[in-house]
């Protein structure tokens, strides 16, 4: 890089540029592009996963590369998971995103990844029950009340309106103090079950080594976004995922996190780019909708490459 200066974008920094109107459509484009990776010019390897020693069930460290030659993003997220975090009231999920020029490959920005990985994540979901769920919108149940729990409550009500919002945590306190910050629109839930009930669209955002949702608490027509849980078990029961048509990000990389589902018989239909290409629709035949959120490295370096060219633009009108 010799003597040039390194831009690095904190996470109050990033904060303030992102926004869900201009987030959302990015991400959308990239699953698209995910899964029509020869007319993109798209290239998303299976992330390296590496395993604390000594440290509890879930430490991972990871590093996620991606490129997407159409949307001009290029670059690798490497983070860390310790759940235990939350114990000691610091985010579980901490690293960085290493954001490259996709002509010359040099470097154009670092920037955490903590805002980042909460905002792409709830987007994607936001996309996925856009395409997934074609029901009214009018409660949503979000079981997890920490980080992921307050991206996908903005996200969702921010793009859908839902009339209520229902949290429920493992630790009702918890639940409580993110629906004061939220707003009247947030209602925290002490009971899982009568959170779930009723509900129109669930969340699951936790890190539960066990079922917290059954399929006799939903009603005909849900839609389910599983984005927590521990590798190789599901926050909803396994009779969720056989009365469900499942989508997810990307079925080259579903193996491992689907594998104990494979051996019952049960295989996501197809992608969300798929969805949103319209080469394959919403089968009728099923009673449940499931996303089971894989998390990719494309969506990271979509998400940075739009806060990149948000942040220029910004500081290009300063400078006018």
């Amino acid at each position: 890089m010799g003597d040039e200066k390194i831009l690095y974008l904190n996470d109050t920094v990033i904060k303030h540029i992102l926004t869900w109107d201009t987030l959302v459509p990015a991400i959308e484009n990239m699953l698209y592009a995910g899964s029509n990776r020869e007319e993109t010019d798209t290239l998303q390897p299976h992330r390296i996963s590496m395993k604390i020693p000594s440290k509890p069930q879930g430490s991972l460290l990871l590093c996620m590369p991606a490129y997407c030659g159409k949307e001009h993003a290029f670059g690798c997220k490497v983070i860390s998971s310790f759940p235990q975090n939350k114990e000691k009231g610091i985010p579980s999920i901490n690293g960085l995103v290493i954001l490259l020029d996709t002509e010359t490959g040099r470097l154009k920005m670092i920037l955490d990844a903590i805002e980042i990985t909460a905002w792409r994540t709830a987007a994607v979901s936001a996309v996925a029950t856009k395409h997934m769920h074609k029901g009214e919108k009018k409660i949503l149940a979000i079981l997890g009340a920490g980080v992921q729990g307050k991206s996908h409550a903005l996200a969702m009500y921010s793009i859908f309106k839902f009339s209520q919002v229902r949290i429920w945590n493992r630790t009702s306190e918890r639940a409580k103090a993110l629906c004061a910050e939220l707003g009247p629109w947030a209602v925290p839930f002490e009971d899982r079950e009568m959170c779930v009930r009723g509900a129109d669209v669930i969340v699951t955002v936790t890190f539960s080594t066990e079922t917290i949702v059954e399929a006799k608490w939903l009603k005909t027509g849900a839609h389910i976004n599983a984005v927590g849980g521990m590798r190789g078990r599901y926050e909803a029961d396994v009779d969720v995922y056989k009365r469900a048509t499942i989508v997810v990000e990307s079925l080259e990389h579903e193996d491992e996190d689907f594998k104990g589902l494979h051996a019952m018989g049960v295989k996501p239909l197809c992608e969300v780019g798929e969805l949103i290409k319209g080469t394959r629709k919403m089968p009728d035949n099923k009673e449940f909708s499931v996303f089971h959120s894989l998390g990719m490295g494309l969506e990271d370096i979509a998400t940075a490459e739009l806060i990149y060219n948000q942040y220029m633009k910004r500081n290009e009108k300063q400078l006018l």
